[in-house]
């Protein structure tokens, strides 16, 4: 009634309260109160949040893919790895807010929400609309923000660190300021940007990083040639012809159709892979420590013994891939080295991922659900909001 307009209307007001879970898919909740709420995990999809507030609220994982939450209070938000695919975040005031302080109904004891900080790190905001935002301060590292619409948006002083923004559109929005180390600026659109102040090392755009090869797939591309004679180093164990490949150094985004050449064992350290397909590729005993391979699908692809250490994973997709160690005659074996690696925020669902060394790995994030983790080594490995549902564990 109260959206209607209708007497006897009233506007939903539900402060404080735990909805950790609870569905809301569909529904009209336009001016609702959420102030403080624990909505963990929550749907909210496809919902009309039209001038809603949710004030200091802890959306850790929820999914808000959809919903229209224009002109929407999320300041002092907690948004963690939520999915916000194709929202509707148009003018949503994402500003840092004050402290909440409220009183637990039973013990009576003060609850303090969270530090003021307005944070998405690690949420999926591919095609979202972010137009005329306030978002000043806030916290959106390690998002997806593919195709996101962002024109004349507030980010100062934004941590957009890791970001992917491939064909973000940032007409006149304001990054004075910010935070912009190690994103993903591929095919932006930076017209009447303003960046003064922000700090751009590592970013990646259009313009290659490092060597590249002039790619074709004719007999007599360098490619072409590098890998056959890497193919022939192989067939012959190293000892009858041919040369390994070693790819070390390359911006290899402009090569679109990789996965579809024999990469085992191929050397590729502090190369770039962001963004590219890789499924189902043969990977296995490969040498790829330090690179870049940031939003990469993986999905089923081989990459047993290969070695990872210090590699960029975060937002990958390697569900379904083998990390597995492979196996030797004389009961020899070789694990993957993961050690040092990010992965955070990355899909690593029915991973096998059996005996892999992931020493100091950062899981933020990650979904390892029925994943292979027996024999697994995760010493010092952060955990935090890793979804460990049903995976395989050893005794």
């Amino acid at each position: 009634m109260f959206v209607k307009a209708k007497n006897g209307g009233a506007r939903a007001i539900v402060k404080f309260k735990s909805m950790i879970g609870l569905t809301f898919h569909g529904a009209d909740l336009s001016g609702a109160d959420f102030t403080g709420c624990d909505m963990r995990h929550c749907n909210l999809g496809g919902a009309n949040f039209l001038n809603a507030v949710f004030y200091g609220c802890d959306l850790k994982g929820a999914n808000l893919a959809k919903g229209n939450f224009s002109r929407a209070d999320f300041r002092g938000a907690d948004l963690t790895g939520a999915d916000l695919t194709d929202a509707d975040l148009t003018k949503a005031d994402m500003r840092m807010g004050a402290k909440i302080i409220s009183q637990n109904i039973v013990t009576h004891e003060k609850v303090e929400s969270l530090d003021g900080t307005t944070i998405f790190k690690g949420a999926d905001l591919e095609n979202v609309n972010m137009s005329d935002a306030r978002a000043a301060q806030v916290d959106l590292s390690q998002t997806n923000l593919t195709n996101a619409r962002m024109a004349n948006i507030d980010l100062s002083q934004a941590n957009l660190e890791n970001a992917n923004m491939t064909h973000v559109d940032l007409t006149a929005a304001n990054l004075e300021s910010s935070r912009m180390a190690g994103v993903v600026l591929t095919g932006a659109t930076l017209t009447d940007t303003k960046m003064e102040g922000a700090s751009m090392e590592y970013v990646l755009t259009d313009k290659a990083q490092g060597k590249v090869f002039d790619y074709s797939e004719e007999e007599d591309s360098p490619l072409v040639q590098t890998l056959k004679s890497h193919s022939l180093w192989i067939q012959f164990e190293g000892k009858g012809g041919g040369k390994r490949a070693d790819l070390s150094g390359y911006d290899m985004r402009n090569i679109t159709d990789l996965a579809r050449y024999v990469l085992t064992a191929v050397k590729a350290e502090d190369a770039i892979f962001q963004g590219m397909a890789l499924l189902s590729a043969q990977m296995q005993s490969g040498d790829f420590n330090r690179s870049d391979f940031r939003d990469v699908k993986f999905i089923e692809a081989d990459l047993r013994a290969s070695n990872f250490v210090g590699a960029k994973m975060s937002r990958a997709n390697l569900s379904n891939a083998n990390l597995s160690p492979l196996y030797f005659q004389g009961d020899k074996s070789i694990v993957t080295d993961l050690t040092d690696v990010d992965l955070s925020f990355s899909d690593l669902s029915g991973c096998n991922l059996q005996n892999a060394i992931l020493v100091r790995a950062n899981l933020q994030g990650a979904n390892l659900s029925n994943a292979d983790l027996r024999g697994c080594d995760l010493t010092d490995a952060n955990l935090e909001n890793t979804n460990m549902n049903k995976t395989k564990k050893s005794d």
